[in-house]
């Protein structure tokens, strides 16, 4: 008997009670149909950016090629070393002006001229095409980099629970409301498709109910989080004998991008949508084990030693948490290869040093998709456009453009396997 008809209508999407979930790829529906769609292997881009800097000693390898030694935010990556490559040296001509420069990361665009369509957007047009979402913009702190064509801001989204609303409840303010105060009170949105999901995991493989199963305990894992974040905001702080800090409130700015990073990895497999930005970003106090003093202030560290020990904690936090995305993404099986395989990752900065304020010489990590990873590629600082790396990255997507910014061409020395 062939079920396949009777599965269409669940090959994307699991409902109930204003829910509607996506499902992972699951090869008894011939792989997800709106995944499928494209006639050719799904990609998608996650554009990160640290818009206060990245310290440098601690990233960028002194030796050039595949032989390098592992700075101390690499070394956490080390068993993904295949898996990203390392450039030093880009940065955008025309482009000034420190802290001013954030919202042209991903465009290119000089500073004297109007900003105008961002790397996310220009993707978006055409892998949009086959997600429920073009792009999401999501925020760890900040998310002022993607533009439009007109030069207009694409608003990002500054709550995890409403971005996660916003990917599995229906339509509607008052419903994402409920759905967002059940799941406070213990009740998962998958209980809403429970009944649905007992149905379609009798008519699968295997290996198809393992993977479903494990895409569930994700989700849960997910809400979960969410739901203590949101308690702590409740919870009454402990009273202590001391003077109280300058009126700030501390962030917690590491459980916010984790619940960034665990959105990405769901929405990357449900294949919600193929393009993702974010920042990492707090002005003031982070809620850091062993730092005190603001991450803005840290960034500005004049060299001071104990400056950039905090600074680096901060740091460290960021790269810890993006191993374990990438290693998400590559667990993460699609068809015959994983989504760190479908997935190109740039995490950069529009600062080459927070420090100083320059805008020269910014730092790139290039992760997963199809690229023959595992070196470090330096170029005489000044020389090379970064917007040559994003045409690369075009290409690597599947687009023909030999131009993007003030790009001179695609970057040498990448390559695609």
């Amino acid at each position: 008997m062939n079920t396949q008809p009777a599965l269409a209508s669940r090959r994307s999407f699991l409902r109930g009670a204003g829910v509607a979930l996506g499902l992972p790829w699951l090869e008894s529906l011939g792989g997800i149909a709106h995944a499928a769609a494209a006639g050719k292997e799904p990609r998608r881009l996650l554009l990160i950016c640290l818009p206060l800097g990245i310290y440098r000693d601690s990233l960028i390898p002194k030796q050039s090629g595949a032989g390098y030694e592992l700075p101390e935010y690499l070394a956490p990556l080390a068993d993904l070393r295949d898996r990203f490559t390392i450039v030093s040296g880009l940065e955008h001509p025309g482009v000034s002006g420190g802290h001013a420069a954030q919202p042209r990361i991903f465009t290119g665009v000089p500073s004297v001229e109007r900003n105008r369509r961002s790397l996310d957007q220009h993707v978006a047009t055409a892998l949009g095409q086959h997600t429920r979402f073009d792009s999401l913009a999501l925020s760890a702190g900040a998310n002022d980099f993607g533009w439009t064509d007109g030069g207009s801001m694409v608003p990002a989204e500054k709550n995890v629970g409403d971005a996660f609303a916003r990917l599995f409840a229906e339509d509607g303010a008052a419903n994402k409301t409920k759905v967002l105060r059940e799941i406070g009170r213990g009740k998962s949105i998958l209980d809403h498709v429970l009944d649905e999901a007992r149905e379609l995991q009798s008519r699968l493989s295997k290996r198809d109910q393992e993977k479903l199963a494990e895409y569930f305990e994700s989700v849960r894992a997910t809400e979960k989080r969410l739901v203590k974040s949101e308690e702590w905001m409740h919870q009454p702080k402990p009273s202590v004998n001391s003077k109280p800090p300058a009126p700030f409130a501390p962030d917690e700015i590491i459980t916010n991008l984790r619940g960034v990073c665990d959105l990405t990895h769901l929405a990357f497999k449900t294949d919600s949508t193929r393009v993702i930005t974010f920042g990492y970003f707090r002005q003031d106090t982070v809620a850091v084990p062993g730092v005190n003093v603001g991450y803005h202030n840290l960034s500005h560290h004049g060299q001071d030693e104990g400056n950039i020990a905090q600074l680096k904690r901060v740091e460290r936090a960021f790269f810890d948490e993006l191993k374990t995305l990438l290693t998400n993404l590559k667990n993460t099986k699609e068809g015959d290869a994983s989504l760190l395989d479908r997935t190109t990752i740039l995490v950069t900065s529009n600062l080459g040093s927070g420090n100083s304020h320059s805008n020269k010489d910014l730092p790139v990590l290039l992760a997963g998709g199809r690229f023959k990873h595992g070196q470090h590629l330096s170029f005489a600082p000044g020389a090379v456009p970064l917007s040559n790396l994003y045409v690369s990255v075009l290409n690597q997507l599947g687009f023909d453009d030999q131009s993007f910014g003030t790009s001179t061409g695609a970057l040498k020395g990448l390559t695609v396997a």
